[in-house]
């Protein structure tokens, strides 16, 4: 029987922590404790093993080929164990020759930092095909605001461009601006901006955050571009530069600007309208009246009604283009208050308001109110008109995890009308307009809110809200 120990294995190796392990002709003639713990076996009963046993079977032909022969020096072999429970353990083996012939092996578990090596190979990879193909500018900076790597589009946005320097150079390939700042790539206006830029990300840890950019081209072509660029970290949270995004943003700001045009000639046309209707409906007014005093006739009184409902499309029309632009900069609104002060605004005859919400919210107070007087309107006059109904309608008002809702216990919208009922001019009264709740549609979308008929719980009408932004209180009260 081979022995467990050899002439090569000193008596110090049995104590030691490192695995060692000694080969003599391919067997195991020693291996130390830590090494039986590795390899999963008792020590005694590892000698005389063919070392190549414990070799997965992928990996068996390259060690033998590794270990066949003396060994100069010292050889690295990394090799995966064979394992009959499929746990993948990587061993790293560091071997010489030593007396007699044999080899002597110092073997260490590596399997953690394999699989971190494979993780970062695969990361690494992801961010080549990132880097190769995202149709944006995204670039790595150090402190010194050099370039450590960039996408293919920073250099090349299209087959036949590149980035030409100062000094008249060409930069075709990411690797051509490796090392380099903006003052190497760019007139040094453009360079000592994004510079600055650059610093106070770094030393002061600012993000630039989707700044948009007017410029011209050599063609004399408007350009828009939108930056964000953030500090980057290493793992003991120092900032060791930047990640930085450009895009070309000028289809959208064109768009925007154009739309904002557009919203401007409504609101002028809207505002041109109504006043100047408003006067030769007062004329028309009078008139009506004058001749009311004097004749009694039945057209008169149909007359008068559709001047008053001229008068009223004006003002709804108004009310429409007027209260649907985006809101900006909205407050913090109190659901309870805003409800309460809209109740007071309508005609709500016998119908009772419930307030049960209780949350504040990011809104345009005003067109908040507006929103709140023409939901309660339109549940009123619906509820006032329904056979079963002496007026009484309840309204209620209350929170949404996301939002919050008004729902009514009266008659509740047609089935028929459920998927129109935002709609503009859709209406069930001979005197209603239409705008109302096109009115409500247009000042939730200018809020980005969300805003749909829900299912009452008993009958009724349910308008909700959703998508709406809560305030919470802090710990200070404020809010």
């Amino acid at each position: 029987m081979a022995s467990n120990r050899s002439s090569a294995a000193p008596e110090a190796a049995d104590s030691a922590p490192t695995a060692l392990c000694v080969l003599a002709e391919g067997s195991i003639s020693y291996a130390n404790p830590a090494a039986a713990a590795l390899l999963g076996r008792d020590a005694g009963a590892l000698a005389g093993d063919r070392f190549l046993d414990h070799v997965a079977p992928a990996d068996r032909e390259r060690v033998d080929e590794a270990l066949a022969g003396p060994i100069e020096g010292e050889r690295t072999v990394r090799f995966e164990l064979a394992d009959p429970e499929k746990r993948r353990t990587t061993v790293e083996g560091e071997w010489t020759t030593g007396d007699e012939g044999a080899l002597v092996g110092t073997l260490r578990d590596v399997t953690g930092r394999v699989e971190r090596e494979r993780r970062l190979e695969r990361e690494s990879e992801m961010l080549d095909s990132l880097l190769e193909h995202i149709p944006m500018s995204v670039y790595f900076k150090d402190r010194q605001s050099r370039h450590e790597r960039v996408s293919q589009h920073m250099i090349c946005p299209d087959p036949d461009s590149c980035i030409v320097g100062p000094d008249g150079k060409h930069h075709h390939h990411p690797a051509d601006i490796h090392g380099k700042t903006d003052f190497d790539l760019y007139d040094p206006e453009f360079a000592e901006a994004a510079v600055e830029d650059d610093r106070q990300v770094i030393e002061e840890e600012e993000t630039v955050y989707d700044r948009v950019d007017e410029s011209t081209t050599p063609l004399g072509e408007t350009f828009f571009s939108s930056t964000t660029k953030v500090p980057r970290y290493d793992d003991e949270g120092e900032v060791v530069g930047l990640v930085g995004v450009t895009m070309d943003v000028t289809d959208r700001m064109t768009y925007e600007r154009e739309l904002e045009r557009q919203n401007e000639r409504l609101e002028e046309f809207t505002e041109v309208l109504s006043h100047d209707l408003r006067n030769p409906l007062t004329v028309a007014r009078a008139n009506l009246g004058a001749v009311a005093e004097d004749v009694d006739h039945s057209q008169l009184e149909p007359a008068t009604d559709a001047l008053d409902r001229i008068s009223a499309l004006i003002e709804e029309v108004r009310t429409f283009v007027i209260e649907g632009r985006t809101v900006e900069d909205p407050d913090v609104a109190d659901l309870a208050t805003a409800a309460e002060d809209a109740w007071k605004s309508v005609d709500t005859g016998a119908a009772e308001l419930a307030v049960r919400a209780t949350h504040r919210i990011r809104a345009d107070y005003d067109r908040l109110q507006r929103l709140l007087e023409n939901v309660f309107r339109n549940a009123v006059e619906h509820g006032s008109t329904s056979p079963d109904s002496d007026g009484a309608v309840t309204v209620t008002v209350g929170d949404l995890e996301t939002g919050f809702y008004v729902a009514d216990d009266g008659p509740g919208v047609p089935e028929d009308l459920r998927d129109e009922v935002f709609e503009r001019g859709v209406t069930t009264s001979d005197e209603g307009t239409g705008f109302g709740l096109a009115i409500v549609r247009n000042i939730a979308e200018a809020h980005d809110w969300t805003v749909s008929l829900g299912d009452p719980d008993d009958g009724g009408a349910r308008i909700e809200f959703t998508d709406v932004v809560r305030v919470e209180d802090d710990a200070s009260g404020h809010f």
